[in-house]
């Protein structure tokens, strides 16, 4: 996985696995909240990115501006990225953000072409986007290795 650098997020990007990980590091600051969901946007679509991660720990309240420009503005990009098939959604123990992004993805459900799982930690997140058996990882022993 490479890292990504912009301000307000944590961002991870695995090219081999079209993957990209991302949660908010700015702090109780949300005036780098929009820049910052447009270059997801842009890194969405540049590296057609197939599972993607959205860590809302670190997120401050979502406005109800920013979550009308979400649902306007934002949710009907996603709609062409046919190569968009898994969201990862992991949820913060801040229940109002909670409520805002199922809210949100209630409202935009007709945009949203993907299957969509929500988590309690971004470990399980990550182990349902590269683990689609389902079953626990097994580890790689000598006699597997060639």
């Amino acid at each position: 996985m490479t890292s990504l650098h912009f301000d307000s997020l944590v961002l991870f990007h695995d090219p081999a696995l079209r993957l990209l990980y991302h949660r908010w590091r700015g702090q109780h600051n949300m005036h780098r909240f929009r820049p910052a969901v447009e270059f997801v946007q842009h890194l969405l679509h540049q590296h057609a990115i197939e599972s993607w991660v959205i860590d809302l720990n670190g997120l401050p309240n979502l406005g109800l501006e920013d979550q009308i420009w979400l649902s306007d503005e934002v949710l009907p990009t996603l709609a062409p990225l046919t190569h968009l098939r898994q969201l990862a959604l992991v949820l913060s123990p801040n229940v109002y953000n909670q409520l805002a992004a199922e809210t949100l993805l209630h409202q935009g459900q007709h945009h949203l072409r993907f299957d969509i799982q929500f988590f309690s930690d971004s470990v399980a997140a990550l182990d349902w986007l590269i683990n689609p058996t389902g079953l626990p990882a097994m580890p790689v022993t000598s006699r597997m290795v060639a």
